[in-house]
């Protein structure tokens, strides 16, 4: 260790001899040492010392040489004596300093040191008070900047509330009108058929096919989807030939609607996609098997953007609807199981549509899990490790599609705190996953949307059954329970051969995909950050107004993003991943993805947003 850095931390050291003369020893400007000192005649002694002339004294430590200056400088063990002109200061252990004269007043110059010496220990240094007053200053510049960001979001906040508003109003009117005149409809049926309406009324409630779920497509089966576009994101994984097609033929149930391009036609249309929409929906579907698969890219070119205005309807579906189309084809179920592909678009349609505009909750998010569930499965190794059967497969893609279906922008703790009328029907237990996958099941009872009438009664049970678990297991306040169990088996057996092993690992897969976002790349991960603190902040809004405190990071007045992601990502995202990681050593990378998103953090702690 050099002098330097051993004198870095060495205070003034002041020292009293035998004949009243006073020592002082403290670092140089140079990073020295420098000794001064005072006798009674008011004579003044000053010299330096570097590591050559304190080695030539016998300081081959320089550490040890230090620490016995300081003791025998504390216990006035020094002797002085004078040496000519000069003056002697003996050191006990270290040797003698001669100190060269010099003009000035040594008593005014040591009591200097002395009162500022006395001012460090009694107050505060004033170096620290200058510090801590500009420390103060950039703090306050940097929540006037967050003050600025606020007031921008307020207003932009306000803007599409408005929207909404008046799209909302425009639409109660809508549905208004339309019940009046079924109403009057139905009276008239009445009428000219002499049947009571209380009877009709009954007729209706026993219907078998009809839904007690609103259809969020309204009149229609299916959206007004680009044709070329899915023959585009299906030529990519069949192979055609076209020989013997027949659209009305049930062998061809699974193209009755998109005609594929043939092997030839494919390979030419996709020579000249160029810059076109289809060509830039064609380029991001060919990352569906990395785990940096964009959603936010997608749907703004699908949409126009990935915000409000561009997830309120989505005429011509989505990012949801891609993701979803491609994978069922990239794993051949459509043509292995035959599936009506009617029915295939029309249940696609419904569940994209079933999703509502919400900052993070929505369709966006869905395909975003669909996507990370998809990879688990494959390039994770879920489907070797656990040897998973296609009903068990397309079970899994179907649940991480729906996992969030009908998510109002609020979790359970809030339909809890407030006792909502889900909140009793469901008992405070897993209030919204109950309804995002009962809502859809229920839907699938009308026969237009009912993507499981290819499968026996045996497949139906099995993958309905699988789907519930693993949209139930998404529930948050089950995250421990699940974790615990997943952890046990893990330590008990590694292989999950079994239904309920294969459906606990599902269960983790997804759970996993929900929460992704903190284990992916930068970019991607503080866009996510942005959309679940508007929905948070929305969230407390909602409960500031009706009287109750906000839930924790939720309140948009003191934010604290930082905090709050570093939490999550410590107590739930890291040993979830890391668990995982054990089983599917593929995803290990997860991880260091988590921790470097936790760094950004770490070193922006005074962000409240990326």
């Amino acid at each position: 260790m050099s002098l330097k850095d051993v004198l870095t931390t060495l205070p003034k050291l002041f020292t009293k001899t035998q004949s009243d003369t006073i020592g002082l020893a403290k670092i140089s400007a140079e990073g020295n040492l420098s000794v001064t000192a005072t006798n009674p005649h008011n004579d003044y002694f000053v010299g330096t010392f570097d590591e050559q002339a304190l080695q030539k004294m016998g300081a081959n430590d320089f550490r040890s040489f230090i620490d016995q200056l300081t003791v025998s400088f504390n216990e006035n063990k020094c002797t002085s004596s004078p040496a000519a002109n000069d003056w002697a200061l003996e050191v006990p252990g270290c040797g003698k300093f001669i100190l060269k004269k010099s003009p000035g007043n040594g008593h005014i110059a040591m009591l200097d040191n002395i009162l500022s010496f006395a001012r460090l220990r009694a107050s505060r240094d004033p170096d620290k008070l200058l510090g801590d007053v500009q420390k103060k200053a950039q703090d306050a510049m940097a929540k006037a900047k967050s003050l600025e960001k606020e007031e921008k979001h307020f207003t932009e906040t306000i803007e599409a509330s408005r929207e909404k508003i008046e799209y909302n109003t425009t639409r109660i009117k809508e549905l208004q009108e339309e019940l009046s005149t079924l109403e009057a409809a139905k009276k008239k049926a009445a009428a000219e058929s002499g049947i009571p309406q209380e009877d009709l009324q009954d007729d209706e409630d026993d219907d078998d096919g009809v839904s007690r779920v609103r259809n969020p497509l309204g009149d229609t089966d299916c959206k007004d989807v680009d044709h070329n576009l899915l023959r585009l994101i299906k030529g990519q994984f069949m192979a055609w030939d076209g020989q013997g097609y027949d659209p009305e033929s049930h062998t061809y149930r699974y193209c009755c609607v998109i005609r594929p391009y043939t092997t030839s036609e494919f390979n030419q249309i996709t020579e000249t996609l160029g810059d076109s929409m289809q060509g830039k929906i064609y380029h991001l579907l060919q990352d569906l098997d990395k785990w940096g698969y964009d959603v936010f890219a997608l749907q703004e070119t699908m949409c126009g953007s990935f915000m409000h205005e561009g997830l309120v309807k989505q005429e011509r579906g989505g990012s949801l609807f891609a993701t979803a189309y491609a994978l069922f084809h990239r794993y051949g179920f459509v043509r292995d199981f035959n599936m009506n592909e009617k029915i295939l678009l029309n249940w696609l349609s419904l569940v994209e549509a079933g999703y509502h505009p919400n900052p993070y909750h929505n369709s966006m998010h869905a395909a975003d899990v669909l996507h990370i569930t998809h990879y688990i499965l494959s390039t994770g190794g879920l489907i070797s490790k656990c040897k998973l059967a296609n009903e068990d497969i397309f079970a899994a893609l179907c649940a991480a599609a729906i996992h969030d279906y009908n998510h109002p922008g609020i979790n359970n703790n809030f339909h809890i705190k407030v006792q909502t009328y889900l909140a009793t029907l469901y008992n405070d237990r897993s209030i919204l996953e109950n309804i995002h996958v009962s809502s859809v099941f229920e839907l699938m009872k009308t026969e237009k949307f009912n993507i499981l009438e290819c499968f026996t009664d045996d497949q139906k049970r099995d993958i309905r059954e699988t789907i519930v678990e693993m949209v139930l297991a998404t529930d948050m306040g089950l995250h421990a329970k699940i974790l615990g169990t997943f952890k046990r088996r893990l330590s008990e057996d590694q292989d999950f051969k079994k239904k309920e092993d294969i459906r606990l690992a599902l269960s983790m897969a997804v759970k996993m995909a929900d929460i992704s976002n903190c284990g992916r790349e930068q970019k991607l991960y503080l866009g996510w950050c942005n959309q679940i603190s508007d929905e948070f902040y929305m969230q407390g809004d909602r409960e500031r107004n009706l009287g109750f405190p906000c839930s924790p990071f939720m309140d948009r007045y003191q934010p604290a993003m930082a905090k709050g992601q570093i939490a999550f990502m410590n107590y739930i995202v890291v040993p979830l991943f890391e668990c995982i990681s054990e089983f599917l050593p593929a995803m290990h990378f997860s991880v260091d993805y988590t921790e470097e998103n936790k760094s950004y953090w770490n070193n922006n702690d005074g962000q409240n947003g990326p």
